[in-house]
């Protein structure tokens, strides 16, 4: 029998939904895609920031994703084996489109890049801080879409601990996308980025709670004790005889 969905886990989806669905019709009504590319003396520079964007909306779909489905929310209506094998292939396209994104800044004429400028952190030439980020988080979300490949052979304990990585690499992704993008400027796009992490910091925390509710269950739900049976009393020793002089 299929159990409904609670209410709280249809909002939140719908929040997901409508927060990231919002700021893309932002973007788009605010003229970010307005230049028709084929005449654009700048194609690369437009495909460096579509590209770029592209990957960043399946990196937070894949995180919004794989937190429904480690905190159980989509159970009753999406199988298990379809939403992992949806997750693993979003976190791979988002790898696929970042690698894109990168190697598109070797066709850029304003920056000089080399091959080791785009995969060493924090050694490009423009903005090295901010670009580093983005570096590591390529390299994390490698290695979580890797994860997904070897899961039975490293085991579920080390798959998860490879997956808490992501935390942090979407961080630096964020901050990447709003510290060394053209695009940071755009409230449209910082919506977008606000959106997502605000998002996956309220799902991780619905988690976690979860997560605290199931390892320490109430009082009062806790099997009692069985008491003690008392010691039996230690018997008196017999009374000596008095002695005759």
């Amino acid at each position: 029998m299929v159990k409904p969905a609670k209410w709280t886990d249809r909002l939140a989806l719908l929040f997901s939904v409508l927060v990231i669905g919002g700021s893309v019709v932002f973007l788009l009504k605010t003229g970010a895609f307005a230049p028709i590319l084929s005449s654009d003396a700048k194609l690369s520079w437009h495909l460096v920031r579509s590209t770029g964007i592209s990957a960043y909306l399946l990196m937070a779909f894949s995180m919004i994703w794989g937190l429904f489905v480690s905190g159980q929310t989509i159970k009753n209506w999406s199988p298990g084996a379809l939403s992992m094998t949806l997750h693993a292939s979003v976190s791979w396209l988002s790898v696929i489109l970042a690698l894109i994104h990168a190697l598109l800044l070797m066709l850029d004429t304003y920056y000089t890049y080399t091959l080791p400028d785009l995969f060493l952190p924090f050694t490009g030439p423009y903005r090295p801080v901010a670009v580093g980020f983005g570096t590591l988080a390529f390299w994390i979300g490698l290695l979580v879409a890797l994860s997904f490949q070897v899961k039975k052979r490293i085991g579920n304990k080390a798959w998860k601990w490879i997956h808490m990585t992501s935390y942090a690499g979407f961080l630096m992704v964020s901050l990447h996308g709003i510290l060394a993008g053209t695009d940071g400027e755009v409230l449209g796009f910082r919506l977008l980025v606000g959106g997502a992490v605000l998002t996956t910091v309220l799902l991780l925390g619905m988690r976690m709670g979860k997560d605290k509710a199931a390892v320490k269950p109430d009082a009062k739900d806790a099997p009692a004790k069985p008491e003690r049976a008392p010691r039996p009393a230690r018997p008196a020793a017999p009374a000596q005889p008095e002695s005759t002089p």
